[in-house]
């Protein structure tokens, strides 16, 4: 294989080859439990890991931390995805990545957040593309026993194995993200139907926004004015889309 396009290819044969042990559900909820939006479903962060290492080697490919935060509960980060062609590095762009902090352990979100946005920049260049395809979710419910069946809890999966984080580089131009058609997790652009509030971005699901930024608290009037809801459970203001 010696074009990226094969690579990503054998890649995604790879993840597909796993079937539903590479498929999980994901979901939002409110502070009642109840699931809000959409629920998805994705590949496992570890299977796509280990189907990357595999085709491409840990060498060829690496991020760079671009930024990290803690927002009430919540650990975000921006990182940037390199990878090698021949003798050339190349950018596809930057992802942001979250992940709740449970029971004060701010360095295993962190890390989660990281795999997250790292996850996230994979599908800028059509790794995973079944699960933005909507693709997975038939997968997922036709490897579950009904509710008459009885099934063991399958154990958690190792840590995903990611290469270290690269020295500084310098700044390489930035890659548009794919068109509207090739769907990803999370749209940097909002909808024009939600306010520009100085020092908030807001982050896009199936079904609903996530507002993302400093001070949150500061500006729930102009949230709340806009139809958002606190998320106590997650600790986040959300919207739900309306079509």
């Amino acid at each position: 294989m010696n074009t990226l396009t094969e690579k990503i290819n054998a890649i995604n044969d790879l993840l597909r080859a796993s079937g539903s042990n590479a498929v999980q559900e994901i979901k939002m909820k409110d502070r009642d439990g109840k699931v809000i939006g959409q629920i998805r479903y994705g590949y496992k962060p570890q299977y796509v890991f280990d189907a990357v290492n595999q085709i491409i080697s840990p060498e060829n490919w690496r991020y760079e931390l671009i930024k990290e935060e803690i927002f009430d509960n919540q650990a975000v980060a921006e990182v940037s995805l390199f990878l090698k062609t021949d003798a050339d590095w190349i950018c596809k762009g930057s992802h942001k990545g979250q992940m709740q902090i449970v029971r004060g352990n701010v360095g295993d979100a962190m890390k989660g957040a990281i795999t997250d946005a790292i996850q996230k920049c994979f599908s800028l260049v059509s790794i995973g593309q079944d699960a933005y395809r909507g693709l997975l979710g038939s997968i997922y419910n036709s490897s579950q026993p009904s509710s008459s069946q009885h099934r063991s809890q399958p154990a958690s999966p190792p840590q995903p194995v990611m290469p270290q984080q690269a020295p500084s580089q310098p700044t390489l131009p930035h890659v548009q993200a794919p068109a509207q058609d090739t769907l990803i997790p999370q749209q940097p652009i909002p909808p024009a139907s939600l306010p520009k509030i100085a020092g908030i971005e807001y982050q896009q699901f199936d079904g609903f926004v996530v507002a993302v930024g400093n001070k949150l608290f500061d500006k729930k009037e102009l949230l709340k004015s806009a139809g958002f809801k606190w998320n106590k459970e997650q600790k986040n203001w959300y919207k739900e889309l309306t079509h």
